[in-house]
This record gives structure tokens, C-alpha cells and sequence, in this order.
């Protein structure tokens, strides 16, 4: 574990993937660290060549405008740098151990990084408070997915396993 110049809050494994996945994109994009930091600057939020030199040693912690500013630009998703390269596998989000591909799915917004077994309605749940209407999925079977979408003015279409939904102006 990285520990970053406040040594009493040591970086943990979502920073510690965030340095090793800017480095990564870096390199794959043929980037200096100080052509990541012009396009920062050109962004609005300056990070100097020595702030990326910290971040990707681990002794410089990112903050979300400092994740988002390198996301834009290294011209990806802040995703992409919070989580590994992979769905195989485990990783370790916050002290908890989950599957790589259960912690994509929850960071894109899919459904709950734990799914109860339930009826559904935590997925309807998660989808209410993690997404804007237009980017929710509704969930047919289920009596809290097909309130959800009247909720927001959708009427569902069943076509096979996947829902498509469509707003009053027929979208």
C-alpha cells in the first residue's frame, strides 16, 4: 500500500488503481506527463507535470475534480480510472472484496454493487437515485420497476428479455 505524504490516511486500493491506471493510459496514448498536464490546464484545472509524477508514484492524492480533469484528459471515462482494466477476478473496493465484473457494473450504473435477493425492487431502487430518468433501465418483472417507469412518464415495450421504453413523444 502506497502511503501518500499525510501518513495517517494511507492511499487506499481506489487511488491506488486510479495512479496505476493514469500511468497506464498514459503510456498507452503516448503522453508525457507534461502533455497530460498542458491538456489539464487547457481544461481548467492545471495538475503540473510533478502533480501527475506524484499521483502516478502514489504520493499525491486525486481528488473528483482532480479525476475528472484526468479522465477528460486522458480522454476517458473517470471510471476507467477508478476500476481495473478487467472483469476477471476480485478487486478491493473500500475495505470489501467484490468481482471485477459486479464493480463495473455497479460504477456504470447498472444495478446494485450487492443484490439482495429480493424482488427487485433494490435494482428499481438503485436505478431511481443512479440515474436521471432517460438513463434508467426498468425492470418488467417486477411491480416497483413498472411504477418506476410511469413514475417518470415511460411506457414499457416487452421485447423478449430486454425492456425498451418510450416517452410520450414516442422515443
Amino acid at each position: 500500500m502506497v502511503v501518500t505524504e499525510d501518513k495517517k490516511n494511507p492511499l487506499g486500493p481506489s487511488g491506488n488503481q486510479v495512479r496505476l491506471n493514469v500511468t497506464r493510459i498514459r503510456e498507452a496514448r503516448g503522453l508525457t506527463k507534461k502533455d497530460v498536464a498542458a491538456r489539464t490546464a487547457g481544461l481548467g484545472r492545471a495538475i503540473p507535470a510533478l502533480g501527475i509524477s506524484r499521483i502516478e508514484a502514489g504520493t499525491r492524492r486525486v481528488d473528483a475534480d482532480d479525476l475528472v480533469v484526468l479522465a477528460m484528459a486522458l480522454g476517458v471515462n473517470p471510471t476507467a480510472l477508478l476500476l481495473p482494466n478487467t472483469t476477471d477476478g476480485e478487486i478491493a473496493l473500500a475495505g470489501k472484496t467484490v468481482p471485477a465484473s459486479d464493480a463495473w457494473e455497479w460504477a456504470d450504473g447498472e444495478r446494485p454493487l450487492v443484490l439482495p435477493a429480493d424482488d427487485g425492487s433494490a435494482h428499481v431502487d438503485f436505478q431511481l437515485h443512479a440515474r436521471p430518468p432517460f438513463r434508467r433501465r426498468y425492470y418488467m418483472g417486477t411491480s416497483a420497476g413498472r411504477q418506476l417507469a410511469e413514475q417518470d412518464g415511460m411506457r414499457l415495450v416487452e421485447d423478449t428479455d430486454v425492456v425498451r421504453i418510450e416517452t410520450s413523444e414516442g422515443d
